[in-house]
């Protein structure tokens, strides 16, 4: 008679491992898996899979940012040279006027250098 066989271990799909998850953790864990229809850990599993995109969506969202205040920056400076052809166009008006004219000439002269002091002020509080 042979003797008895040993039992193979079973191959295994990969590591395993034994963690313990915070209460909102493990509760989060087992909503989804309801919600999912599928068992706790294909979602662990899943959401430690999507840990690499995640840094990557986070360097996305830094550059993302960077650009707002590139492109922030650049709309301050087409504003401030939009104010300033107004300003030199109140000038010209200005200098062309004559009699009546004058003081409406003078007080859209008015206008555009305040709206330059305003930029200015608003432009310096963000830096």
């Amino acid at each position: 008679m042979a003797p008895p066989r040993k039992k193979q271990p079973t191959p295994s799909r990969g590591r395993e491992y034994k963690i313990r998850l915070p209460e909102d953790v493990a509760q989060r864990i087992e909503a989804k898996a309801k919600v999912e229809g599928r068992p706790q850990n294909r979602v662990i599993i899943n959401e430690l899979a999507s840990v690499p995109n995640l840094e990557q969506t986070r360097k996305l969202a830094t550059l993302v940012r960077d650009m707002e205040v590139v492109v922030a920056r650049y709309a301050a400076q087409i504003t401030m040279h939009d104010l300033s052809d107004a300003l030199l166009s109140a000038v010209d008006v200005v200098l062309g006027a004559q009699g009546g004219a004058l003081p409406q000439a003078i007080e859209r002269l008015r206008v555009a250098r305040a709206g330059m002091l305003t930029h200015d002020q608003t432009h310096s509080k963000r830096k």
